[in-house]
């Protein structure tokens, strides 16, 4: 009873029935070569490394010093690089505005257009906890400056003057943030009698929620179509 069982002899001798042929990784003789050294604090991987925290559980879970533990550094060294959390913002704001696709696709000015907000709408899809920026002051990067050129360029070759063209490219701007800034919709159907709310009835099947697949195209091509039939290609 509590001994060892039958077969198995317990034993403080090296086992020798296992094959020797893989070599074990020596540990040397300098104890500072134990642990790899961490790369430099940068300000590119400061906000890297904040975006991945966003990324991953959201902006209010972005501080200092959440950043500074998850860097391995003291919350101090971190304004070494950046001035503080409001700039820290802007900049990934800015290298996430970086992702949106610029180059020149097939079509005429207003479906280029299209691709362009569609990828825009893309990346705030891919970076969530950065949409509820665009709710206060947001300054603008040199990515984000790439977007706006581009977009006013477009609407200009389409024959928009500049001051619809402002107008067009703020349209779409805020229907697309404020896409990716509306919640969950939850009706109580149950506030009100049924014959009250028949046309509610009729769509309800299709009130699969403001995020529903295809259902920002649908709002961007709705806003498009106003803009072509508005200004026919020159």
């Amino acid at each position: 009873m509590g001994g060892a069982r039958k077969g198995s002899p317990v034993t403080n001798e090296p086992s020798t029935s296992r094959a020797r042929a893989i070599r074990p990784t020596w540990v040397g003789v300098d104890p500072s070569q134990d642990e790899a050294p961490r790369p430099p604090l940068t300000r590119p991987r400061v906000v890297r490394t904040a975006l991945r925290l966003v990324d991953e559980h959201g902006l209010p879970a972005l501080t200092m010093r959440a950043l500074a533990t998850d860097l391995q550094v003291s919350p101090m060294a971190l304004y070494n690089h950046v001035r503080d959390k409001e700039e820290l913002v802007d900049l990934m704001v800015d290298l996430v505005l970086g992702e949106v696709e610029l180059s020149t696709t097939a079509g005429d000015s207003v479906s280029q257009l299209r691709a362009m907000v569609h990828s825009y709408h893309q990346v705030l899809t891919a970076h969530p906890g950065l949409a509820r920026v665009y709710g206060s002051q947001v300054r603008i990067g040199p990515n984000g400056l790439r977007i706006m050129e581009r977009g006013f360029g477009l609407l200009l070759d389409a024959g928009f003057s500049p001051r619809e063209a402002a107008d067009a490219f703020f349209a779409l701007y805020t229907y697309t943030v404020g896409f990716h800034l509306i919640g969950s919709v939850d009706p109580d159907y149950s506030a009100l009698p049924p014959e009250q709310t028949p046309s509610m009835l009729a769509v309800t099947p299709y009130l699969s929620g403001v995020h529903q697949r295809g259902r920002f195209e649908y709002g961007l091509d709705t806003l498009l179509t106003g803009l072509r039939t508005g200004h026919p290609a020159p």
